[in-house]
């Protein structure tokens, strides 16, 4: 679900998106529970489909806590799965990180925020599951859920 005619126009035209770790996840290992909407542009071969370290560090510490099932498998097999398909991985940004304090604390998971940040800095669309993301649009976020 997007906003404004205006704003699906513009997203239409957009070829560069970011996922969120669920749709990181769900994409190898539950892909019934992505939208319509986000499987066309993951299927869409024009797009560059990015993930960040941070997805891959949220699984890490999720699975680790026990608040994560990877279809049976460790993270660094995941990792191995993700590695070896269309998905590319950003660079970690050292001034992307030193400078997230400018986002606005409407949400306070630290990993969401991030990606949150990666994405206004990087001119990328999130690909989101959360409804939470609408709350950073006025500040520079495109988001599909």
């Amino acid at each position: 679900m997007i906003g404004t005619s205006a704003t699906k126009n513009c997203l239409a035209t957009m070829s560069k998106y970011l996922v969120d770790t669920h749709i990181l996840l769900w994409a190898f290992c539950d892909p019934q529970k992505i939208s319509k909407q986000i499987q066309e542009v993951l299927t869409n071969g024009e797009n560059d489909i990015y993930y960040s370290p941070i997805n891959l560090w949220e699984i890490a510490i999720k699975y680790q806590l026990k608040k994560l099932n990877i279809g049976g498998l460790k993270p660094e097999e995941f990792y191995k799965e993700v590695k070896a398909s269309f998905f590319q991985c950003l660079p970690l940004d050292e001034s992307n990180i030193i400078t997230s304090y400018q986002l606005p604390m409407y949400h306070k998971d630290p990993f969401d925020r991030a990606l949150v940040w990666e994405a206004i800095q990087k001119s990328l669309v999130l690909l989101s599951t959360d409804s939470f993301s609408d709350s950073y649009i006025n500040d520079g976020l495109m988001v599909i859920h």
